[in-house]
């Protein structure tokens, strides 16, 4: 019978008839069955399996231990190899070797191997195999001896990491090589549950601690604050209870180091008590399965013997673990999280109040203790705030890196150039390209007086006329796109916004591939005074559009423009304007004129390019759907009329974020089709409002996490 003391110290023991496994306490019995050996153990019906509710062994469970209290032999809180033993003495862990009488007693792991360098640098190359950094590595390492060799017991270790990783394998290690004393458990159960309280499952579940110097989970689930305490419990080795059906409740002190493996969010509060006894640990995954072959070789071997080797090493030089380990995944943040995250790396501080996305109270403290974050108060917009900010870089940096790098990944979205002007004497004219042409003069800046005449004539019944520039009419069958600049309502050009090259690009896909093939190309003077790209993209038009196809100008705000069937003309290629533009033919086809690709032809349907087909764009705004649970109002204009164009005015400070997040969720939320537009749109609007390019993708990417990223 144990004599359990806190610290970590020697046990008062019993001999006991116990099978024992290979490997382990093998003390003075040798191991075999049917034998003695010495051993702790933790209660006597227990140890000696005894059942029913009505045998009360209090009394003798006392008596017990008083009894051994006076015996002169000890099992050693330690680790004895063949060749040498680790034991605490004067407080720091120390070598005893074969000649010193201490080494004659019983220890509480007693093995028969002998302790050996060469082991130690295998495992330690393991270790570092398994895990992303060498901090991890030893606290992995330190792992496997903290229940035999810390100061005193206190240390929970999580293992982190998101699979294939080897964790599984080294775990597996330890009920192999120690079935008696290693047990896997279900944190969940024994934790308590989501909100920390499982009652008689969890009475049950503490019932496998007894006796055990290791208890892991394999695969947690998420741990919140509200199992904090219980853990802290455990992790401390505080007097327990556990209760079989039907049988009287045990108490114990738990002796068995809890480690959790896990991909799931691990979240403790930064409490100075939690940050002594929390080890974290992550792991390195994504491993292929044949680069563990050498790994399974090593454990088939030597099971975890090599890795104890190891963790006595370690805890030999030092008893503190690394504390400067983060575990967390960008990838696991709810949209109430992200939300937070993206304002904080936006502008260093979260408005808890502005978040669109509804958190219980009890689910906001563990996303704010998850995050590494504190409240505070700021002024905002001219007023008192209560806000965000973050408490612990260590923590918030894993989920700060992968919010960097997506905005950066957004904002910084790379869109090819047009192509380079073709070089040479003669610019070949559309005609002779092959394209269905007629020309006409162009005088007064870019205006055409004779164009009308020509658009009734058969393609090609007209030459190019003399001068400086000319005019480009495309006939039946043909359609210039002019992919445009954006402008404001008084034609100032949007240095900021989208051009239509890029909206193309974007949308339909990138210049040169099957969406948007080469073609004749002409830069045009508005984009080049500008550094902008402003092209005149020529395509042959299917029979599903010919005669429908709208000769239209930035049609639902699009910076796009149509000429097309003898509806219009555009300057030709080559033409040089009186002030000086240059017109220059930047590409040609690959063979005959391209027919417009389906691609092109579904967007200019989607954006009122077409004759008969109304765009998603010129529906009204709707409302949120009902199933988001907010406490913001809908976006729904009540009392004011059915709009054709959405409400592109600036919005005020102090609201802009929240008024552009609406606007823009309920317009996708009831035109998801329309993303395109609804994006360029937020952008426009957003610039407009005085608000930079971070902020407004910090607020699409809100909207379309929102929404389930089926938008983005």
């Amino acid at each position: 019978m144990s004599k359990s003391r806190r610290g970590g110290h020697d046990a008062s023991s019993c001999r006991s008839t116990r099978k024992l496994p290979k490997n382990a306490l093998n003390g003075t019995a040798g191991g075999a069955a049917g034998q003695h050996s010495w051993h702790a153990i933790g209660s006597i019906e227990d140890e000696y399996h005894v059942k029913g509710s009505n045998k009360v062994y209090l009394p003798w469970n006392t008596q017990m231990r008083v009894e051994c209290s006076k015996l002169p032999g000890r099992v050693r809180h330690g680790v004895k190899f063949a060749n040498l033993a680790f034991y605490r003495i004067d407080g720091r862990v120390r070598r005893v070797t074969p000649d010193r009488p201490l080494f004659d007693d019983p220890f509480e792991v007693s093995l028969s191997e002998e302790y050996d360098d060469g082991l130690v640098a295998e495992a330690g190359r393991f270790l570092r195999f398994v895990t992303a950094d060498e901090h991890s590595a030893q606290n992995l390492g330190r792992m496997f001896a903290t229940p035999l060799l810390e100061a005193y017991k206190h240390l929970f270790y999580v293992l982190y990491g998101g699979g294939g990783n080897g964790k599984g394998i080294l775990l597996g290690a330890l009920n192999r090589s120690f079935p008696g004393l290693s047990t896997a458990v279900n944190a969940k159960t024994l934790l308590g549950g989501a909100k920390g309280a499982g009652g008689f499952a969890t009475d049950q579940e503490m019932l496998k601690l007894i006796g055990a110097l290791w208890a892991y989970d394999e695969d947690a689930d998420i741990i919140t604050l509200e199992q904090a305490t219980l853990l802290k419990k455990i992790g401390t080795g505080d007097m327990m209870a556990a209760r079989r059906i039907q049988e009287n409740t045990v108490s114990f002190r738990n002796k068995a180091t809890f480690i959790i493996a896990s991909n799931n969010p691990v979240i403790m509060a930064n409490t100075e008590a939690l940050k002594r006894r929390r080890v974290f640990v992550r792991m390195r995954d994504n491993r292929a399965e044949a680069e563990f072959r050498d790994l399974l070789a090593f454990r088939a071997e030597h099971g975890a013997v090599p890795f104890l080797m190891a963790s006595c090493r370690l805890w030999e030089r030092s008893d503190k673990p690394w504390d400067d380990v983060a575990i967390g995944s960008g990838d696991d943040l709810s949209e109430h999280e992200q939300w937070i995250v993206d304002q904080i790396i936006v502008q260093g501080y979260a408005v808890s109040g502005d978040n669109p996305y509804y958190a219980s109270s009890a689910t906001h403290r563990n996303s704010v203790t998850k995050l590494g974050l504190e409240s505070t108060c700021k002024r905002v917009d001219g007023k008192v705030a209560r806000v965000l900010v973050v408490s612990d870089e260590r923590i918030f940096a894993v989920y700060r890196a992968k919010s960097e790098h997506d905005i950066n990944q957004a904002v910084n979205e790379t869109i090819p150039a047009p192509p380079r002007p073709i070089e040479g004497e003669a610019t070949v004219t559309p005609g002779e390209a092959g394209y269905p042409v007629n020309y006409a003069t162009v005088t007064d800046g870019k205006k055409s007086y004779d164009w009308q005449k020509a658009k009734d004539l058969p393609a090609g019944s007209t030459r190019t006329p003399n001068g400086n520039a000319y005019a480009v009419i495309p006939a039946v069958g043909m359609a210039v796109i002019d992919l445009d600049v954006a402008k404001d309502r008084n034609g100032r050009v949007l240095m900021d916004a989208p051009t239509g090259w890029d909206v193309f690009n974007r949308e339909i896909g990138p210049y040169g591939g099957r969406a948007f093939p080469r073609t004749y190309l002409v830069s045009t003077p508005t984009g080049e005074k500008h550094g902008l790209a402003s092209v005149h993209a020529y395509y042959l038009i299917p029979d599903e559009l010919k005669g429908r196809l709208k000769n239209g100008v930035h049609l639902t705000g699009k910076p796009v423009d149509i000429r097309c069937e003898d509806k219009g003309y555009v300057i030709g290629a080559g033409s040089v304007l009186d002030d000086g533009g240059t017109y220059r033919l930047l590409d040609l086809p690959d063979g005959q004129p391209p027919l417009m690709p389906p691609a092109m032809v579904a967007w200019l349907r989607e954006h009122g390019y077409v004759e008969g087909e109304t765009p998603a764009t010129m529906q009204p705004d709707g409302a949120r759907p009902v199933m988001m649970r907010t406490r913001y109002r809908s976006t729904r204009m009540a009392g004011k009329s059915v709009r054709n164009e959405p409400d592109m005015s600036p919005v005020a400070p102090g609201s802009r974020n929240d008024t552009l997040h609406r606007w823009t969720y309920g317009r996708l939320a009831n035109h998801p089709d329309n993303a395109a537009r609804i994006r360029d749109d937020l952008y426009q609007r957003g610039h407009a409002s005085g608000l930079q390019d971070t902020e407004l993708e910090t607020i699409w990417r809100s909207v379309t996490r929102q929404l389930g990223d089926r938008h983005a």
